[in-house]
């Protein structure tokens, strides 16, 4: 098993684009990791784009508020 993490900075880890201020991916992001245990860990950022595209190919998952 490998316990690397790899800080991606601003980067999206799915599309691999900019989200830093000035990318217009910036507002909409939000921090993420991707658990890997042959490459190691990676930290980084899922921008708006990415976050939609699951949520469309994903309609099958309920997702509830606990309030």
């Amino acid at each position: 098993m490998n316990n690397k993490l790899i800080d991606r900075g601003d980067m999206c880890l799915h599309c691999r684009q900019d989200t830093k201020f000035g990318s217009g991916k910036f507002v909409n992001r939000y921090p993420a990791e991707i658990h890997n245990e042959v490459w190691g860990d990676e930290r980084g950022y899922c921008c708006d784009d990415c976050e939609q595209a699951y949520y469309k190919n994903n309609k099958e998952e309920k997702w509830e508020l606990n309030t």
